[in-house]
């Protein structure tokens, strides 16, 4: 069915949702069904971020945005489309106004890792892992020369950025060489290529089903084409990556722990050392 103005519809259960243009140029949402439980805020990043739910079935993420940023609806697209195998997010409709990014996607179907690892037994969470890291396996397959996003933009690494915006890039290897030496003799090992990675595969982006299994990968918005000692160093330093809440009686660095062991295992070369020295550096 088509409706006058709309940019986007869709249906859940028997309430049809609709965006539609405003005078001004915005984005409104309706619905055929009154309720205030439709509309909730379900995070706040700072000043910088929040997200919604809308109804049951879609989340709407908005973001502090300018235009060298990548949007996240482009980098799912390129994941659709080179690792079809990897379940992401449905992208509903997105658009950018001002100095704010919006993006409604629908949900995928399970509980965070965090909420489920407790109720998983120690051969699913093993199981977890390793499909977590066969997922990096499959993302790495798609290489680039230049450290950047999905189309050649900077990434949203605030862990590697040398500025406020946390954006890194576009940059070649020599001046990958350059940026992340120490000293003269002080960097990690650089191939040619760079990989495509995920660096936020913390427990709250992961969803899992209710037999264990991976069910889909949020937050796509930092991934990107990146080294490949960051595979396995970015767990290793980020605590961004631990059990948030913490979970009682769980060690909250576990999950991570475990993600940079089977990395590592799986010859991602790890340089956690380094990173150190080199943040005071920097």
């Amino acid at each position: 069915m088509q409706y006058a103005d709309a940019v986007a519809a869709w249906e859940e259960d028997e309430c049809t949702y609709i965006l539609r243009n405003t005078k001004d140029g915005g984005i409104a949402t309706a619905s055929f069904v009154d309720s205030s439980e439709e509309l909730r805020l379900v995070h706040v990043g700072g000043s910088s971020s929040a997200v919604w739910t809308i109804g049951r079935e879609a989340f709407c993420k908005v973001k502090a945005w300018n235009p060298e940023m990548e949007t996240e609806d482009k980098t799912i697209a390129f994941i659709k489309k080179t690792a079809p195998q990897i379940s992401t997010p449905e992208v509903i409709y997105a658009w950018t106004d001002h100095d704010r990014s919006f993006l409604i996607l629908r949900r995928i179907k399970g509980s965070t890792l965090r909420d489920a690892w407790t109720s998983l037994s120690l051969s699913q969470r093993h199981s977890v892992v390793k499909s977590i890291a066969t997922l990096c396996d499959i993302l790495a397959q798609n290489t680039s020369q230049m450290l950047g996003s999905a189309t050649g933009r900077p990434v949203l690494e605030p862990f590697l950025s040398p500025s406020d915006s946390g954006l890194l890039g576009l940059l070649t290897h020599n001046e990958c060489k350059r940026y992340f030496s120490v000293s003269s003799d002080e960097c990690p090992p650089l191939g040619r290529d760079f990989y495509f990675y995920h660096p936020d595969l913390g427990p709250g982006n992961i969803i899992v089903s209710d037999d264990g299994r991976v069910a889909g990968i949020l937050d796509w918005e930092a991934a990107g084409y990146y080294p490949a000692f960051w595979i396995a160093t970015k767990p290793s330093v980020s605590p961004g990556l631990d059990f948030y809440p913490p979970i009682a009686e769980c060690d909250d660095h576990e999950w991570r722990k475990c993600l940079r062991m089977e990395l590592e295992r799986r010859g991602y070369p790890q340089a956690s050392e380094w990173y150190i020295k080199w943040k005071t550096f920097r």
